[in-house]
């Protein structure tokens, strides 16, 4: 059995896991040394950012072989928002359509909307925000029915943490993926920020 996190002893039941989590204390462990003694900028050239540079790059090569990637494709932020900021607008920056067309959900989670919303007023882009029925879920034939040979993007969260609905990811990845657009999920809000785009 794992042993109760320390921040976690003494206090009643913590079932909010969905916002965020307590730090693992390995990861507190490693973090340690960066926090107090190696801080220097890892994109400096002087000997302060020697070991942050390396940790970094480890930790990329780390990442990229738990997920199947290499470490030129690990990009880290510093927060889930930066995270949707730059994958969506990445996306529809990098597209080839004249006017490209995104597609998300009515729930999704304000760093999703308002970026969708900040692409519509400035950067001349076409947005779909699919309903959920009552039970929070988007209907996989919506998708289905918003998609144009301009879609360059569509972004569903996995989890709603206000709601707790678990989208049809699977499905709406698979179809996504045939029309030949890219697939953004936002995982389940843990805490760690983190963002994939899917091709």
């Amino acid at each position: 059995m794992i042993p109760a996190h320390p921040g976690l002893r003494g206090w009643p039941v913590y079932l909010d896991y969905n916002a965020t989590t307590p730090v693992d204390p390995r990861v507190v462990d490693a973090m340690l040394p960066h926090v107090g003694h190696h801080f220097g900028n890892p994109s400096s050239s002087h000997s302060y950012g020697d070991q942050p540079r390396h940790s970094l790059d480890k930790a990329r090569a780390q990442v990229g072989a738990l997920i199947g990637a290499g470490p030129d494709e690990i990009v880290f932020t510093g927060s889930g928002s930066e995270a949707d900021n730059l994958a969506l607008r990445g996306a529809v920056l990098s597209a080839k359509a004249d006017r490209p067309h995104v597609i998300t959900q009515v729930t999704e989670h304000p760093a999703v909307l308002e970026t969708c919303r900040a692409l519509e007023r400035f950067h001349d882009a076409d947005v779909t925000y699919l309903p959920v029925d009552c039970d929070g879920l988007v209907d996989p034939a919506a998708l289905v029915a918003a998609l144009t040979e301009h879609t360059v993007l569509v972004s569903v969260m996995a989890a709603n943490n206000e709601t707790g609905a678990l989208q049809p990811i699977a499905e709406l990845a698979r179809i996504t993926r045939a029309h030949g657009a890219l697939f953004h999920r936002r995982p389940e809000e843990s805490g760690w920020p983190r963002t994939t785009v899917d091709p």
